[in-house]
């Protein structure tokens, strides 16, 4: 199905309902001058778990129909996806569930954390984290 204007007005529509900030967009002169034109930087970084993910993590969560909602999500990712699906779950006040492998950094396994996550290990393997999170 080719997305149009409406896909995307309704999913600002459900950023903005859960509180999302807006990405901001930077520049620098400096950097204009070095690379002779006008350069925009989209500050992901300043989004809600560091990333861009967590926009698109909250507009499919927000999507979801109430009843499977209420069922819980689950995903496999590594960091920052995971974060950004938990984030996206607490926000809608739904059960998370992250399939991580066993070599996740601390500081990724935090980040998931502090949404309250159900943090599950496994083998660092496509197969693995396929079959966990099924």
């Amino acid at each position: 199905m080719p997305l149009g204007l409406l896909h995307v007005q309704q999913a600002l529509k459900r950023l903005l309902a859960t509180g999302a900030p807006p990405t901001p967009i930077l520049r620098s002169q400096i950097i204009d001058a070095a690379a002779g034109c006008t350069v925009y930087f989209k500050a992901e970084h300043l989004q809600r778990t560091g990333s861009f993910k967590y926009r698109g993590a909250v507009n499919a969560l927000q999507a979801l129909e109430s009843e499977a909602a209420a069922k819980g999500v689950v995903c496999h990712s590594s960091g920052n996806h995971g974060a950004a699906v938990a984030a996206a779950a607490a926000a809608r006040g739904v059960p998370c569930c992250v399939v991580v492998p066993e070599t996740t950094p601390a500081a990724k396994l935090v980040n998931m954390d502090r949404y309250n996550a159900r943090i599950v290990k496994c083998a660092p393997t496509q197969q693995a984290r396929t079959e966990t999170a099924a």
